[in-house]
């Protein structure tokens, strides 16, 4: 009984690494599991001037230009103006962030369409509080911020590069 039961584990195991790393080679994430690069939809090439119509998007995929990965994150709307959080904390081990804060060419899936941006981080505790208040609005559950959270200011590129 004993080992039908580590067979069983190991090959839940097994099936969950290659779930993992085969997402990595398709069009996109697969919910949290991070997914290959962002190929699949209209390159919207028209600069953005008003990202309103993202308001009530609950999650977009992002894929950093650095990175050939794409994960699924929130987005927020205030005043036209698009911004990405990132909460440090949860999940653990994410990275992304700081590759952002390095080089934030980016591009980002919002429904079916990819959008050629830049993200720049942004460090105004007034706009933190309205974003907050916002997130709440739309999310009702916030993920914990005992790391702290950072937040990227969403603007058009107009290269059409990833």
């Amino acid at each position: 009984m004993i080992r039908w039961l580590v067979r069983i584990v190991v090959g839940l195991a097994v099936l969950a690494a290659l779930v993992y790393y085969g997402a990595r080679l398709g069009d996109g994430p697969l919910g949290p599991i991070p997914g290959g690069p962002l190929r699949a939809g209209e390159l919207v090439s028209e600069p953005v001037a008003d990202w309103s119509f993202a308001q009530d998007v609950p999650e977009i995929e992002l894929q950093l230009a650095s990175q050939d990965l794409s994960r699924v994150t929130w987005i927020l709307v205030r005043d036209g103006q698009a911004y990405i959080p990132c909460s440090l904390g949860f999940p653990p081990g994410k990275t992304w962030y700081r590759l952002a804060a390095e080089d934030g060419r980016a591009t980002l899936r919002i429904e079916g369409r990819r959008y050629p941006v830049t993200l720049t981080r942004v460090e105004d505790a007034s706009l933190e509080q309205a974003l907050r208040a916002e997130a709440q609005r739309k999310y009702t559950r916030l993920p914990p911020t005992d790391a702290g959270v950072w937040l990227f200011h969403v603007a058009s590129r107009s290269d059409g590069a990833p």
